[in-house]
């Protein structure tokens, strides 16, 4: 994924990069977050902060099953920034495992720009 960012993004600067946060209890039911492991690994890579200020507040349901109005309606309000400081004129990797509809990253992405933000890019692992 580092190698991907990099080709694609020759000339995109990024000064940290931020998992989506996964509801307390799904990180506790699975043991752990998909996307912090994949982040603190990039991060490593590109030698960039990995920070995580993202955080999920609403417990919201698996979106497998559904379509792009019920997953926006699913994730909307599940998001907050704990720590706006980290994020405030920074240009943040928001980085998950799976783009479907887009919908949990349009969503985390709207928080971290409102809390200060200067730009947020996304990277995944697939594509559904």
């Amino acid at each position: 994924m580092a190698e991907a960012w990099t080709a694609y993004a020759e000339n995109r600067r990024i000064d940290a990069i931020t998992p989506v946060p996964l509801h307390w209890f799904r990180t506790w039911q699975r043991g752990y977050n998909q996307a912090a492991i994949l982040s603190r690994l990039i991060a490593k890579q590109l030698q960039v902060n990995c920070i995580t200020p993202l955080r999920r507040i609403r417990y919201t349901r698996q979106q497998a099953r559904m379509d792009l109005t019920q997953r926006r309606k699913n994730v909307h309000g599940a998001f907050a920034v704990a720590n706006r400081k980290a994020v405030v004129n920074q240009r943040l990797l928001l980085v998950d495992d799976v783009f479907t509809t887009g919908a949990t990253l349009a969503a985390a992405t709207a928080v971290l720009l409102d809390a200060g933000a200067a730009s947020v890019s996304v990277l995944t692992i697939a594509r559904d």
